[in-house]
């Protein structure tokens, strides 16, 4: 091959590898991850999509994708007391499961890691909640694996759980470019750590507050506000280095069944939530937050 021919091909690959880098960067961050600065707001209001297939949230074709096993997992009822309709989640020891194990619950659209995301969410723990060592995931920011790199499950960067009569908040991370399965990292990351914890309260509806900027390095930062009172302010990393950012989830799921076990005391696992929204900038949600300056 000659000198010119050479050029001319490694011209062409070099187009090539650009116009896939553009289509890819695309496709990450202006179709599957949420455009930074347009809120979400999610009330299960008549008229507001939901989906059963992921693929129809990714596109935009739905405000929330569901994930349930069967008839009753998620249900809408009418709100007596504030008006209006919520959404409850209900987990049962007899579900099947639900992507591997005993869940109930929607995901939102993926925010990219470096951008600064507020996160709100109403919800009613029933007056019959019984206690359990078990934890019951109400919410938690899902990490989006390379499968391109053939990389494992992590656990979640972010997770907010039932034990006991407390609320629990957990964060975790992880910086390296491939994750690899490891039995000396639980869950597959580098660290996992408490970050915040509150007393639960029964038959009450929550105002959760959630002011994240995501990062896999030092420059992460968790701030969690719960019915107006400050209870995390975190500072670290809190994301994996991932192409595509963590996106919400809400409901029930409870992994410790699928691992260790159903508790037979414990015939379901049901969580109301209502106006669950995701907002940018300084203060969104009016919680008195004053950025830094």
């Amino acid at each position: 091959m000659t000198k010119a021919r050479m050029r001319t091909w490694l011209g062409w690959l070099a187009l090539l590898s650009g116009i896939a880098a553009l289509a890819a960067w695309i496709l990450v961050f202006r179709i599957i991850t949420l455009p930074w600065g347009k809120p979400v707001t999610i009330g299960f209001e008549p008229g507001e999509k939901s989906a059963k297939g992921e693929l129809q949230l990714v596109f935009g074709d739905a405000d929330y994708a569901l994930q349930g096993c069967c008839a009753g997992s998620t249900f809408v009822v009418k709100d007596t007391r504030r008006g209006g309709q919520v959404r409850g989640f209900r987990t049962r020891p007899t579900d099947a499961h639900v992507k591997g194990n005993f869940r109930s619950e929607l995901r939102l659209r993926p925010n990219a890691v470096g951008e600064t995301v507020w996160y709100r969410s109403r919800l009613l723990v029933p007056a019959d909640w019984k206690a359990s060592k078990v934890p019951v995931i109400a919410m938690q920011w899902h990490g989006s694996k390379d499968f391109f790199l053939l990389e494992p499950g992590k656990y979640p960067p972010l997770d907010i759980s039932i034990r006991g009569n407390r609320w629990q908040v957990s964060k975790s991370w992880d910086h390296r470019i491939v994750t690899v399965k490891d039995k000396a990292l639980p869950g597959n990351v580098e660290g996992i750590v408490e970050i915040g914890e509150a007393p639960l309260v029964r038959n009450t509806w929550m105002t959760w507050v959630i002011r994240v900027h995501w990062s896999s390095n030092e420059a992460g930062r968790t701030e969690i506000w719960l019915d107006g009172k400050k209870i995390t302010d975190d500072r670290g990393p809190n994301a994996h280095r991932d192409l595509i950012g963590p996106y919400m989830k809400a409901g029930t799921y409870v992994p410790n069944w699928g691992y260790a076990g159903v508790e037979k005391d414990i015939k379901e696992r049901t969580l109301l939530f209502d106006d669950l929204a995701v907002g940018y900038g300084d203060d969104p949600f009016e919680v008195g937050y004053r950025p830094e300056r």
